[in-house]
């Protein structure tokens, strides 16, 4: 076998003692030149390697991906250890090391692989952890891989450089206002677009006016300008406008080299930062739409008035690079019923309210806010609730247990019928070492010495599936009490409105649907939700249960509202009415006016006419005018109602 140095009394071994079991890992980086059909050259390529070592039956395992070797983040290396920390494998076969991961980061997983007594090849390399010298080979190796990426980077760079300096070359994708010609290479064979020219203006002279890209950007889309020939997406933003605009080749001086990658050796991720030497300039004229000193001074005031806005860039906030913002419960849970759109924060300028984000998008007419606090308290409460009331299904949660952890449970008749028979190949061993002392008839004791062999191979893979069935008996809290005490033993150190408690909250909230709704004798919205619980995501490994998982969901419906104050006496107040109460002396009992123990009483009649058991009635449709004067989101030029693609109201 090319580039293996094979130790001649080197010898594959299954671990079950009749089927190797072999992984091949096999990965692309996915360039323009690569072909699939390269990752199964791969795979074959690793069973010719198997084929030459072991001529026995084997159960190949491949991993085929497309990805960038350096990266360190890969769920398919997560895959790899895996299954070495479980011993699911007996070789691991790669054409070269870099085709599972470039770097040192392969001497670790390989080191993990001969702890564990797993045999690890790269032929292309000449790395075999059957070697004595495997470690010296590898960490040779991967310094060959990472130096030819980083010479091949650097190569490629000044190239491109040298040729934008010299004439114009590495020519990037041209933004809006510009024409490529098939086959233009440089930019002097570039066109600027007349025709863009006037809309170009008209967009400076409207930030020049708002101060707001924004509004740029809304001219645009009403316009329906297209967003350029390569972007993604297809309508304008404000970021995507302060972009264009402050492309210098706006002013007839394209730029090369204003940013470049750098390696995140923690994840291996290549990430863009700004170029402390700033970019390389060319003056082409004929790709001139303004005067710089027009364009910057524009630039200048726009940037003065959200220079004060935002964050400062040496901020120690961790938002100021996370987009991903970390957030407090009900954020990144709560949707709304009506558009399926998440809610966020900020609702109509109250930073401890929620919102529908279609809403703000204009495809949405739910604009009414939500109190986050109240949110997040009502749904421990009925969080709360739920747990006591399971105690009177104590039993039958013991039960469900019971049952789910039986295919789990540790098999102690398996055990102990294991032990027996280990007992008994002690003793058989022991009576063949007395028999090679007394008698010469070697071939009928190598026949013995074989089928003990055959023994303890198969007795080896008993003990590891019932040393494995062990180590998986998932953890599950056997009562209502149990799952209570861990509820409170994770919650216990943690503030109500930290980050921490809001990821412990959305492990217990699996649905959380925002829907409106009034009393029927009009009035406000009112927010309501309807919640699905799950009460065993306070124990992960109810997971891996699906029976007991199912028995904690509850679907519970709560107010995100204190009731107006007819609805909060009604029951009351017809209750001593009843009795023959005056209405100003209910009022007076009840600390209100009697105008509105007046409207508590019709609308309890208007129940009853109704035959109804609740007074508040679902919202389905924007209110009109005079129905809700200050609700005027359905009403603006802008709106079109449009549900998140491929979103069903699910069933109140």
């Amino acid at each position: 076998m090319k580039g293996i140095r094979m130790r001649s009394n080197q010898s594959m071994q299954p671990r079950n003692g009749h089927t190797l079991n072999v992984l091949i890992v096999a990965r692309i980086s996915g360039c323009q030149n690569q072909k699939e059909v390269s990752l199964d050259d791969q795979v074959d390529h690793g069973k010719q390697v198997v084929a030459d070592i072991y001529d026995g039956p084997c159960k190949f395992d491949t991993i085929c991906t497309t990805g960038k070797g350096e990266r360190l983040d890969r769920p398919e290396l997560l895959e790899v250890e895996a299954g070495i920390r479980d011993n699911a494998y007996d070789l691991i076969v790669m054409e070269d090391v870099g085709r599972m991961v470039r770097g040192t980061a392969a001497v670790e997983l390989w080191g993990l692989a001969v702890d564990k007594g797993i045999r690890c090849i790269a032929p292309n390399d000449g790395c075999d952890t059957a070697n004595p010298t495997w470690e010296e080979d590898l960490i040779s190796a991967c310094k060959d891989h990472v130096s030819h990426c980083a010479h091949t980077s650097r190569r490629i760079k000044q190239k491109q450089m040298n040729r934008f300096k010299r004439s114009g070359g590495a020519i990037a994708l041209p933004v809006y206002g510009y024409i490529k010609p098939e086959g233009a290479k440089f930019y002097s064979e570039l066109l600027r677009d007349d025709k863009a020219n006037k809309i170009l203006r008209d967009g400076l002279d409207t930030a020049k006016k708002n101060l707001s890209w924004t509004a740029v950007a809304d001219s645009f889309n009403q316009l329906s300008i297209p967003t350029g020939p390569y972007c993604r997406n297809k309508s304008w933003d404000g970021a995507m406008v302060r972009r264009l605009y402050h492309n210098p080749i706006l002013k007839g001086m394209p730029q090369r080299g204003a940013r470049h990658s750098t390696k995140h050796n923690q994840t291996g991720r290549r990430i863009s930062v700004v170029n402390p030497e700033g970019p390389t300039y060319r003056h082409e004229p004929h790709l001139e739409h303004f005067d710089a000193a027009e364009l910057d001074s524009v630039l200048a005031e726009v940037d003065a008035k959200h220079a004060a806005l935002g964050r400062p860039k040496d901020s120690t906030d961790g938002r100021v690079r996370n987009h991903r913002k970390r957030t407090r419960f009900p954020g990144r849970c709560a949707t709304c019923w009506y558009c399926g759109r998440e809610l966020v924060w900020g609702a109509n300028g109250m930073t401890g309210h929620l919102m529908c984000n279609g809403s703000r998008l204009y495809q949405c007419w739910n604009s009414i806010g939500v109190s986050g606090p109240m949110a997040a308290e009502r749904v421990l409460a009925a969080i709360s609730k739920e747990l006591r009331q399971l105690d009177g299904f104590d039993d039958q949660f013991a039960e469900i247990t019971r049952h789910a952890l039986a295919e789990w449970e540790r098999d102690r008749s398996g055990w102990q019928d294991f032990q027996a028979d280990e007992a008994q190949l002690k003793q058989d061993r022991d009576r063949i070492k007395r028999s090679i002392l007394q008698t010469d008839q070697h071939e009928l004791l190598n026949e013995m010495l074989d089928e003990l062999k055959s023994r303890e191979r198969e007795l080896a893979s008993r003990r590891e599936r019932l040393e494995t069935q062990e180590r998986q008996r998932p953890q599950i809290p056997t009562g209502a009490a149990e799952l209570r005490a861990q509820f409170d033993e994770v919650s216990r150190d943690l503030a109500f409105d930290s980050f921490e408690y809001g990821a412990l909250l959305r492990s217990l909230v699996s649905e959380f649907h925002i829907y409106l709704v009034r009393l029927i004798d009009g009035d406000h919205l009112l927010p309501r939700a309807k919640i699905k619980l799950s009460l065993g995501g306070v124990a992960p490994d109810i997971r891996r249960t699906p029976a007991v998982q199912e028995f904690l969901t509850r679907e519970v419906t709560i107010d995100l509202f204190d009731p107006p104050t007819r609805e909060h006496i009604r029951e009351e107040a017809v209750r001593q009415v009843a009795a023959g109460t005056k209405q100003r002396d209910v009022a007076a009992s009840l600390g209100t006016h009697q105008a509105t123990v007046q409207r508590a009483l019709k609308l309890d009649r208007m129940m009853r006419d109704r035959g109804l058991t609740s007074p508040y009635e679902l919202v389905t449709e924007p209110p009109s005018a005079a129905e809700n004067k200050k609700m005027k989101r359905s009403r603006n030029e802008k709106y079109t109602f449009l549900p998140r693609e491929g979103y069903l109201p699910p069933p109140l």
